[in-house]
């Protein structure tokens, strides 16, 4: 692939049915409502040959922000390296899935070299997201290299690694290498997890093995309908990561990309699905709901206007009046006086 933009054009490929055996075998084993809910992720759909006006190839906006060809600095700590298209399998609601559709291996040397000289030139980056694609899906040889690249430009870069892979591929995560990935510290492994059902046996050794080695752990999910729109179902998904090890970090908004219209909850209703959350969970289990602004406008808290109508206006004194979980209103001063 050259730098051709994948982001803007219209003639895409159809993105193609790939299933990987781990997560074919959670299907297998799940019961009724936990097999429809993985099938749904993972099986190509009539439905996706719908597509909604606002939809587009690129709905985060990354191509306003490229720095090098695979390498994008929308915030000012942090960037994130697109670093291959190809997937462990293709989830149908991917908001990158115009880019994995063309199945781009992993990065060449010359553009590894461009984004490690990047990253030298910019003492600003504090953290980079490797990511695609998935990154395990590249020989170990060749993702460590890259790895040991980025750990060589400053021993304090935050390093995360952004995977399917503790669901769909556990078996990639070895002692070597887990030992290996351990050796590269500060480094993080954000997981994406979407329903209880995923974590069988192999997925909960393999994110035990991780946290066993000291390699923290933060998850993303996806708000899914069909899949998991049910605030007891994500409660009992944050809790028991939490239990093995897992911070939950971020349930998202399924974004903008073409032909996700069936699996988007209006915000709205994901924002009362939230709500519902923070009352079953602790600040300790409880993920930030948030959005991808289309086009560009970077991530946006929606728990923020999920709890907006309980702060109150208050026109006579100095302090908030906040609604609290009870129903009753509360004054928190805004002075020291």
């Amino acid at each position: 692939m050259t730098d051709a933009d994948w982001r803007t054009d219209a003639g895409l490929p159809r993105f193609p049915r790939l299933v990987p055996h781990s997560f074919a075998r959670l299907i297998d084993e799940a019961d009724g409502a936990g097999r429809l809910a993985l099938a749904r992720q993972i099986e190509p759909s009539p439905e996706e040959d719908v597509f909604a006006l606002e939809e587009t190839s690129d709905p985060l906006g990354e191509g306003r922000y490229l720095v090098t060809p695979y390498l994008v600095h929308q915030y000012p700590n942090r960037v994130l390296a697109l670093v291959t298209g190809k997937c462990l399998g293709h989830c149908r609601y991917c908001f990158r899935k115009s880019f994995t559709a063309r199945s781009r291996g992993f990065l060449s040397e010359a553009e590894q070299d461009a984004i490690v000289a990047y990253l030298a030139n910019t003492p600003a980056v504090r953290e980079i997201l490797v990511s695609g694609g998935d990154p395990l899906t590249a020989p170990p040889d060749s993702l460590f290299a890259f790895l040991e690249k980025l750990r060589a430009v400053r021993s304090d870069l935050l390093i995360r690694l952004c995977t399917r892979g503790p669901v769909f591929a556990p078996e990639k995560f070895t002692p070597e290498f887990v030992h290996r990935l351990a050796a590269l510290q500060p480094l993080w492994v954000i997981p994406h997890i979407n329903h209880p059902a995923e974590l069988g046996a192999a997925q909960r050794d393999c994110i035990t093995a991780l946290r066993t080695a000291g390699i923290p752990q933060q998850s993303q999910t996806v708000l899914l309908r069909g899949v998991n729109d049910s605030p007891e179902l994500l409660a009992e998904l944050f809790h028991e990561l939490v239990c093995l090890g897992v911070k939950p970090g971020y349930l998202f908004q399924c974004d903008l990309a073409p032909g996700t219209a069936s699996f988007r909850v209006p915000p709205d209703e994901g924002m009362h699905i939230w709500l519902r959350l923070r009352d079953m969970l602790s600040g300790l289990s409880l993920p930030q709901y948030a959005v991808d602004l289309p086009g560009g406008g970077g991530k946006f808290p929606l728990s923020v206007p999920a709890l907006s109508d309980r702060v109150l206006p208050n026109s006579t004194d100095v302090s908030l009046r906040i609604q609290g979980n009870d129903g009753k209103v509360y004054r928190y001063p805004l002075t020291n006086v």
